[in-house]
């Protein structure tokens, strides 16, 4: 459309030549008229063309607009998701973290069960041990109480020394303060309650 305006000035100019030429010749008016018509036609067309022009222009800073909108729009969503990715990188740093220390924890744990498994194992040993010694302990009481024929109460203090002596001629009680004597009287005193003879 820009091309038809610049002919048509040429032509106008060309028009202005002949023009010129004719006034000289004598057909001035009627040349005068069609230079005017070609003017106006010339001037049609340039109002035309800046008409479309304007709307084209319109159009492109429409364009232009809905283009700078999608643009901010499509930055503010690459923002949102570059915080999104963020945010999941730090609860994944954080989920590592608490992994590691669950790991360490369970390490911790496991090193505590096996020491607890030992404990336990050395209990249940020391319990045998213990049970085997309660045997013994209790026949060697029951064996003593066969020689000695003392019945002990086992209620007593542990610095009262109480039973009854079951000895051939009738039973005898036994209270004896364990502060007041020594070791060695209780002991032969005991000792003497026993038949010597087999």
């Amino acid at each position: 459309m820009a091309g038809r305006p610049l002919q048509e000035l040429e032509e106008l100019e060309e028009l202005s030549e002949e023009l010129g030429k004719l006034l000289l010749s004598g057909r001035a008016a009627a040349l005068l008229r069609q230079g005017l018509e070609l003017q106006a036609r010339g001037d049609n067309g340039l109002l035309a063309a800046q008409a479309e022009a304007t709307r084209l222009d319109t159009e492109l800073r429409a364009a232009e607009e809905t283009v700078a909108r999608a643009l901010v729009a499509r930055e503010a969503a690459v923002q949102r998701g570059r915080q999104r990715l963020r945010e999941l990188r730090d609860e994944l740093r954080r989920a590592r973290e608490a992994l590691g220390s669950l790991r360490d924890s369970n390490g911790a744990l496991r090193r505590e069960l096996e020491e607890l498994k030992v404990q336990q194992q050395q209990l249940e040993e020391d319990n045998k041990k213990d049970e085997d010694g309660v045997i013994s302990l209790e026949y060697i009481i029951h064996l003593y109480h066969k020689l000695s024929h003392i019945s002990w109460d086992h209620e007593a203090e542990p610095w009262h020394i109480k039973g009854v002596h079951f000895g051939p001629p009738i039973a005898q009680p036994i209270d004896i303060d364990g502060r007041r004597h020594s070791r060695c009287f209780i002991s032969d005193y005991l000792w003497s309650l026993i038949p010597s003879e087999w």
